[in-house]
This record gives structure tokens, C-alpha cells and sequence, in this order.
């Protein structure tokens, strides 16, 4: 019985220092309680051997200094911060990838195949002149078409004004 109340007053006191005095007859009675049912146990196979003893101070003291060590010892200031904050995020694998049908390079799916566009092959880089010229050529024939089509529908409005004015 004295034996483990003077456990049980370094253990309550490694805890909590100030309030051990006051706590160790109550928790005593109830730690002698426990042992008591321990020693003579109702089922044989569930006894704890009492030369098992947990260091719990010893435990305590390690974790206790491990937290002091993970805690910062400076502030981090606002510029370490705000990089550590806004940094790139990383680039992401572009899996869409396809060849290019007119020159057989790799190039990304639903855009333009840079060799092509920059013409280092001479046959496509005609073509895109091609296409351009052509293309250039069909809006100044249909902005001609539409300004021909705005004269024709002003005279006739115009024709039809005086027709009314007339009667």
C-alpha cells in the first residue's frame, strides 16, 4: 500500500505539481482499488504481472521536449511569407497531344501545328499564303458586294420617297 501511494504522489506530481498534495488521497484510494482487484484477479489468464510499470514521466519528458523543439523561435517575416505563399504551383503534364496530319510533328490537340504555322516547310507555309491572299480577297469582293447592295437600296428607298411625294 505505501508503495503505491508513493508512486502515485511522484506520478501526480510529475502532472501537475501544485494540486498533487491535495489529490493524492482520493486518487490513492481509488489506485489501491484498482491494484487490489489486479492481484487477485477473477480470471488468471487476464492478470498483469505487477513487475510491469509504465514510465509515464519518462514518456512525458520526451514528447515535452520534442514540442519545444517544433515550435518557431522567430517570427517568419512578411516576405518569406508571402513567397512561401504565392509560389508557382507546379506545371501540369499535358496529356492532349497529337500529330500533325500535313507535317507529322507533335503538337498540341485543337491547335495549330507551330512548325506548320512558322513554315519551315515550304510546301505548307504556300499554302497558308494561299489561303490568306484568298481570304483577303474574298472580304474586300463581299465589303465591295455590301457597299454596291447599301447604294442600290438607298436609291430605290430614295426612289420610292419621290414616287410618294409625286402623288
Amino acid at each position: 500500500m505505501a508503495a503505491t501511494h508513493a508512486t502515485t504522489t511522484s506520478i501526480l506530481s510529475s502532472f501537475l505539481p501544485r494540486l498533487a498534495p491535495q489529490t493524492v488521497s482520493i486518487a490513492s484510494r481509488s489506485i489501491a482499488l484498482y491494484s487490489r482487484q489486479l492481484s487477485h484477479p477473477l480470471l488468471p489468464a487476464f492478470a498483469i504481472p505487477s513487475a510491469i510499470h509504465l514510465n509515464v514521466p519518462g514518456l512525458l519528458e520526451g514528447l515535452w521536449e520534442s514540442i519545444l523543439k517544433a515550435v518557431p523561435k522567430k517570427k517568419t517575416s512578411h516576405m518569406k511569407k508571402r513567397h512561401r505563399q504565392m509560389a508557382g504551383k507546379g506545371l501540369k503534364d499535358v496529356t492532349s497531344l497529337n500529330r500533325c496530319s500535313a507535317c507529322g510533328h507533335i503538337k498540341r490537340a485543337h491547335l495549330l501545328c507551330p512548325y506548320c504555322v512558322n513554315g519551315e516547310d515550304p510546301k505548307i507555309k504556300m499554302m497558308f499564303k494561299g489561303n490568306a491572299k484568298q481570304s483577303l480577297e474574298k472580304s474586300v469582293e463581299t465589303a465591295k458586294a455590301v457597299e454596291e447592295q447599301a447604294a442600290v437600296t438607298e436609291d430605290s428607298a430614295a426612289d420610292v420617297k419621290t414616287t410618294e411625294l409625286q402623288k
